[in-house]
């Protein structure tokens, strides 16, 4: 497959930003991207920008409207993003947009291409503040161009797998929210007195305050960011050995059942601890045994996650930098405790929502190896006749 330079199928167009301060430059009709606005985007396309100019303000900064169908690629702040314009728009700086030369190069193949090169385009960046790829640079960069029929087909089987995988987000994040609105359709009404978080729970710790001895390999020790999304991960580059971690959980051992709620940062994010493996944690996670005669430590999971009680943690945390919720805050937050016989049926019905979330999850992530596969074969010309070759039903 031969391959040519962007500067050749492609007109390569730098965008500009009129003076901030004058006003007559801005609320007019014509949309202007920032890199910030192709970050959100769940799609190939962007039809509509936050801000807009004037057509003074365009004059002003020698700034130029993109056609319909042009590929914006953002060069700088950060490097990488990409996508098609539905209306003509203009672009700030941080791109070098792309304006497909017709019969040589379709924009939704090249949308693919350059999605699936994020990191190539990151390292062709320079400069000491932040990185920035240059115009000339951007010209230079070679891409696999077969026949444009084939170029179409090709982006017609990628849409295929990244529509699957949107479909599989959408119905991910629709799972992810029904155990909080179970909760509150179950227990918006509760006739249950709340009552302080210690009174539930026969102790309420954090992780260790002291860097541990780290070892090779061993027990993996977690910060914050492993229990982030809500479950724990077990994954990371810390480790401990079987002696540390006797010394960091004498006090409070980690058992299943047990529920770690974050303090520092990203602090309200509770996970329930669903494994027997050993781990460790640092001082920035909290770690909360609930007494299992008076609260199921799945409903303690879900409440800790709840508008409610996120509203006692922000009123609660302190801190510029990086806010902090201590454990003081967190042993009076107000929280319910129904008949446990309620508190099971809530149970039941919020396991077989997680179960069909993970099942989701599970496909989410076999779609994303797909895709690549997919991207792999398409630009190494060696992609078959048809999707359905690869099975991309869900």
């Amino acid at each position: 497959m031969k391959r040519v330079a962007l500067g050749e199928c492609c007109e390569i167009v730098s965008g500009a930003t009129p003076k901030s301060a004058v006003a007559e430059y801005w609320g007019g009709d014509i949309s202007w991207a920032t890199p910030a606005d192709l970050s959100v985007l769940e799609r190939a396309y962007i039809g509509s920008t936050p801000r807009k100019l004037t057509a003074a303000g365009l004059a002003s900064c020698s700034a130029r409207i993109l056609p319909v169908g042009s590929v914006l690629l953002s060069s700088r702040a950060p490097i990488g993003h990409v996508a098609i314009n539905t209306i003509p728009m203009a672009t700030n700086q941080g791109f070098k947009s792309l304006i497909p030369k017709a019969g040589l190069v379709d924009a939704k193949y090249l949308y693919h291409w350059l999605s699936s090169h994020k990191e190539y385009l990151q390292s062709l960046g320079n400069g000491a503040t932040f990185k920035e790829v240059s115009k000339a640079t951007v010209a230079r960069v070679e891409v696999p161009l077969p026949s444009v029929q084939e170029q179409r087909r090709i982006a017609a089987i990628l849409d295929q797998a990244d529509e699957l995988r949107t479909k599989r987000r959408q119905a991910l994040a629709y799972l992810n929210a029904l155990p909080q609105a179970l909760f509150r359709e179950m227990f918006d009404d509760c006739a249950s007195e709340p009552v302080p978080l210690a009174e539930l729970c026969t102790r309420i710790t954090d992780g260790t305050h002291q860097s541990p001895t780290w070892a090779q390999t061993g027990h993996p020790f977690l910060f914050v960011s492993n229990i982030a999304s809500g479950e724990i991960d077990l994954e990371t580059s810390k480790f401990i050995s079987d002696e540390t971690h006797a010394e960091l959980t004498a006090r409070c051992p980690i058992e299943p059942g047990d529920v770690l709620y974050s303090t520092v940062g990203s602090y309200g994010v509770p996970a329930v601890v669903r494994t027997a493996r050993k781990f460790a944690f640092q001082r920035h996670i909290a770690h909360l045994k609930p007494h299992r005669e008076l609260i199921h430590p799945e409903f303690l999971w879900v409440q800790m996650a709840s508008p409610a009680v996120r509203r006692q943690a922000d009123a609660a945390a302190r801190g510029a930098a990086q806010k902090t919720v201590n454990l003081k805050d967190i042993k009076a937050f107000y929280v319910i405790a129904p008949p446990m016989e309620q508190q099971l049926r809530f149970v039941v019905r919020m396991q077989a929502i997680r179960a069909l979330g993970l099942r989701a999850q599970d496909g989410l992530e076999a779609l994303l190896e797909l895709r690549e596969s997919l991207r792999t074969s398409a630009f190494t010309g060696s992609l078959r006749e048809s999707a359905d070759t690869f099975n991309l039903g869900i």
